[in-house]
């Protein structure tokens, strides 16, 4: 069982202009696991040297200190890095590919609960549909009610996403001021 955090994306509402492109994750394989930390290692911050660019980080290292239980690693998890906004402010977007020219089968993804507070998982599924044989389509998960301490699989701190479908991408965006 791999883990693999969803890359941030962060958008700074009220600036003008198209932001940067939106960087998705990719499901790996049906056992890997995509996680949403509560503090993301600058590594995984998509656009990062854009943000740096803009000012919006004024320091020019990715390091954290691992005194004090941090990590620049890309898809760690630690008490030092990035935190996220309240879960209002986060938008999780699935993108779902059609690639059979029968149309495209049933597919899910779990949002796995929290073992300390018993919430049970939350399942996504899309039906079949014959008529979506090519293209790509967009979707918005809600995470309001999710906040961020949820541990559905054991050791683990964060949001667990389980996919078993590698079609699918995830992305995440903070809107950030």
């Amino acid at each position: 069982m791999a883990i693999k955090n969803i890359d941030l994306n962060i958008k700074r509402p009220g600036i003008d202009g198209v932001s940067d492109e939106i960087t998705f994750t990719q499901v790996v394989s049906d056992e890997d696991y995509l996680r949403i930390p509560r503090r993301y290692p600058f590594a995984d911050i998509a656009n990062y040297d854009a943000l740096v660019t803009a000012g919006y980080f004024r320091h020019s290292t990715t390091d954290v200190s691992t005194d004090y239980g941090g990590s620049k690693t890309a898809d760690a998890e630690g008490t030092l890095g990035f935190q996220l906004p309240n879960t209002e402010k986060l938008v999780l977007l699935v993108r779902r590919t059609g690639v059979d020219s029968a149309g495209t089968a049933e597919t899910s993804f779990t949002i796995k609960g929290s073992l300390q507070y018993g919430i049970d998982d939350v399942t996504v599924t899309w039906d079949a549909d014959a008529e979506f044989t090519s293209g790509t389509k967009i979707y918005e998960v809600d995470l309001y009610n999710f906040g961020l301490f949820i541990t559905g699989v054991a050791g683990e701190k964060g949001i667990m996403i389980e996919s078993t479908d590698n079609t699918l991408e995830f992305a995440l965006i903070a809107r950030m001021g």
